[in-house]
């Protein structure tokens, strides 16, 4: 159980922070992986063992399996870990992320054409390079320390970015708790319990909303212009 005074915040954004990052990283090649890590806190690792079958554009949710890791294994930083089923988390798929994971999977099917010796081993995972490779965490982890340089910003890794956005949960909850990914805010008790469960957040449509707005700052700017 951790609380939530407990919570480690030089390493990672405040709200005012988070929404500079957002706005910084519209157009980047890697935003669609980053506002994954943000919008469901999920890890480098289940990040880049996402599959395109994992997501249901029809229904709009999206699965995702913790990632059975061991220090002592030689698979630890290796790909095709094995997926935990019986822990598997099924969540709403915000608009704004379904935007840009149809935006990749089109740019995904263009390089597979247009790109000369395109490896098609890895076509069924969404991190992908445009040659066809996996897409190492590494660059990614790169890419965040050159956002955060050039912005401005604080140095945080992927596991602060995954967990930037707690306060605005907290600030939406109120009175009753509130669910994200597999952390459950209990502002009743103030502490955080991990949770390791189908969680339904359609219930939370105000909350969903807020979220994807937020995630979305394009679209946050225009109403607030429509507002003033």
């Amino acid at each position: 159980m951790i609380y939530l005074n407990e919570i480690n915040d030089e390493n990672t954004f405040d709200l005012k922070q988070t929404k500079a990052f957002l706005k910084a990283i519209k157009g980047n090649k890697y935003e669609c992986y980053f506002k994954l890590i943000m919008a469901y806190e999920i890890s480098r690792m289940e990040l880049v063992n996402i599959k395109w079958e994992d997501i249901d554009f029809e229904n709009n949710t999206i699965k995702i399996y913790p990632i059975k890791q061991g220090r002592n294994s030689k698979f630890y930083y290796g790909w095709d870990c094995e997926r935990k089923t019986n822990l598997m988390r099924e969540f709403p798929l915000l608009p704004s992320i379904k935007k840009l994971l149809l935006e990749l999977k089109k740019k995904q099917l263009k390089n597979s054409i247009l790109k000369e010796n395109y490896n098609f081993n890895y076509q069924e995972y969404i991190a992908l390079k445009d040659n066809g490779t996996r897409l190492n965490y590494n660059t990614l982890s790169r890419n965040l320390r050159y956002v955060g340089r050039d912005n401005n910003l604080p140095q945080i890794l992927l596991s602060g970015l995954a967990c930037c956005l707690d306060k605005f949960i907290c600030q939406k909850a109120h009175d009753y708790d509130y669910y994200r990914a597999w952390t459950r805010f209990d502002l009743k008790f103030k502490r955080i319990q991990n949770i390791y469960a189908n969680i339904d957040l359609k219930r939370n449509k105000r909350f969903l909303t807020n979220l994807d707005d937020l995630l979305d700052i394009a679209n946050q700017s225009r109403k607030s212009d429509m507002e003033m």
